[in-house]
């Protein structure tokens, strides 16, 4: 089968590269293991206006300091990149970027994480200019192959066995590109199957068949540990009730530390972050905090236990109302499904 890519690739010309801009700054000593976060941009860190031709125009001639966050999201990243770790210490857990934006934003976006207080390890771009030289407009709002070939170029220079957290929005195609993502680095889904699988999703030929070669001979296992979508666009979480139960709709940043908490990721700090960032620095009312509580656990996407350890901590430092006491009469509340390492993170319907 790969024969036949290589062959529909034209060698022995020069081989297809989706067009991009990488950076990784990290090293990893040998033997390293542990947890990573691969964070969208736009509608996941910042709060871009990507839904007109007239916003994505403005975008490129934005300042760093005029780029706005969404809500949240630095304490978050800054709990992620701490880890869980004895007090006055940090685990400085890699985290990396994609974004669909062009490389010629790489320093206003730079700036930006600078001004935030972010730290990060590498940055992919999507090379939009080369793609119009190309005449390849199509690909300018298409993302899976674009998004799908930068993962599997990262995971190429990453240690095997670490574990990855992904985070995107529903304003894209981020549920699906990093559930394609987690079979292929599981060898669920590889050669003519991933082919086929992208273009019913529109990806074009040589981009299929560039991420297939990628995948071509990678070793397999389950790595990729979960999955949080920003529910940008569409509210109602239950559209991706299809999803494996390792992808977390979130309405918001508090619900995402919840479930993160849970997983072990980020320490009771993170969540007091976040929460801090919400109602003190964005003046957002304590009763929403309890709502998105509340849905996290009827949904069972937390257990009511984790508000339980929570909640008191929160309410001390006068982010959570202090009217409400954690109780399962008073939070309906649905049994978290056990996880399960195995089966396909992507959809039937959604694979060829």
């Amino acid at each position: 089968m790969i024969t036949a890519l290589r062959k529909r690739l034209g060698r022995p010309q020069p081989p297809y590269k989706y067009p991009l801009d990488r950076s990784n700054d990290r090293h990893f000593p040998d033997g390293w293991s542990g947890r990573l976060y691969v964070w969208d941009i736009d509608k996941t860190y910042l709060a871009t206006e990507i839904h007109s031709l007239k916003a994505l125009l403005a975008v490129p001639f934005e300042f760093a300091i005029d780029k706005r966050n969404v809500a949240g999201t630095v304490a978050l990243l800054k709990a992620l990149r701490r880890g869980v770790a004895p007090r006055g210490l940090t685990a400085s857990n890699p985290i990396y970027f994609v974004s669909a934006s062009p490389p010629q934003l790489r320093l206003v976006i730079q700036r930006k994480m600078l001004l935030d207080g972010v730290e990060f390890d590498g940055i992919t771009f999507k090379d939009q200019v080369a793609l119009v030289v190309r005449g390849q407009f199509g690909k300018l709002r298409e993302q899976i192959g674009y998004k799908l070939s930068a993962l599997l170029l990262n995971r190429q220079e990453l240690p095997w066995d670490v574990q990855e957290t992904l985070f995107g929005d529903d304003s894209e195609s981020d549920a699906l590109i990093y559930s394609l993502y987690g079979d292929v680095v599981a060898g669920r889904l590889r050669g003519e199957a991933l082919v086929k699988t992208l273009l019913k999703h529109q990806v074009r030929r040589e981009d299929a068949d560039y991420a297939a070669l990628l995948a071509d001979g990678m070793p397999h296992k389950e790595l990729v540990h979960s999955i949080f979508i920003n529910l940008e666009v569409r509210k109602n979480p239950e559209r991706f009730v299809d999803f494996h139960q390792r992808l977390v709709p979130c309405h918001d940043a508090f619900q995402a530390s919840l479930r993160l908490f849970e997983d072990g990721q980020i320490d009771e700090e993170g969540v007091a972050a976040v929460a801090h960032q919400l109602v003190v620095t964005l003046r957002r009312q304590q009763a929403s905090l309890l709502r998105s509580a509340a849905d996290m656990v009827a949904r069972g996407a937390v257990g009511l236990a984790t508000l339980e350890r929570l909640w008191g901590i929160l309410q001390a430092r006068g982010l959570a109302p202090d009217y409400f006491v954690v109780d399962a009469a008073r939070v309906p509340s649905h049994p978290r499904p056990e996880a399960t390492e195995g089966g396909f993170l992507t959809p039937e319907s959604m694979r060829a």
